[in-house]
């Protein structure tokens, strides 16, 4: 059966709130066990706009998430990002109009998602690894003031 898309993002919400879910993948097959038509590219979207990321719960068990609330987020975003690259980042290299982030394990993901919600103008986007982000610009001269920035919150 196919689902509005409010009905579908709330039995993601759903599941995730019961179960330890590791992958997009996952997601799709409890949704197709319940007899819900969905596509990969669907559960995707759904990931994104639900701002649901992949990192470790409490124990350290890598699993899918759901950001705080945008608004809350909005209020302490400058002091998260700079908190963030602290914690998590290793690494920042500018190329052309790129920038290659390294982060601690298991934190590639959680740390885009920061950078993506810090809505800098000259971030086109983001795309992340298990450990490894890739930022891309709009153009090799932003990519060097912003991994500059990014450096600084490091340090």
């Amino acid at each position: 059966m196919a689902l509005k898309k409010q009905e579908r993002q709330m039995m993601i919400l759903e599941i995730l709130a019961h179960d330890v879910i590791d992958s997009q993948e996952e997601i799709l097959h409890r949704l197709q066990e319940a007899g819900i038509a969905v596509t990969q590219a669907t559960v995707s979207r759904d990931i994104k706009e639900l701002r649901i990321v992949r990192q470790p719960d409490a124990k350290g068990q890598p699993r899918y998430q759901v950001m705080p609330d945008q608004m809350a987020m909005r209020s302490h975003e400058s002091n998260k990002i700079t908190q963030g690259f602290a914690d998590m980042a290793s690494s920042v290299v500018p190329i052309e109009f790129m920038i290659v982030v390294k982060t601690t394990q298991g934190n590639g993901n959680r740390l885009a998602a920061m950078i993506d919600d810090a809505d800098i103008p000259e971030v086109v986007g983001t795309l992340a690894g298990h450990n490894t982000i890739y930022v891309t610009t709009t153009s090799a001269s932003d990519a060097i003031e912003i991994a500059e920035q990014f450096n600084k919150w490091i340090e």
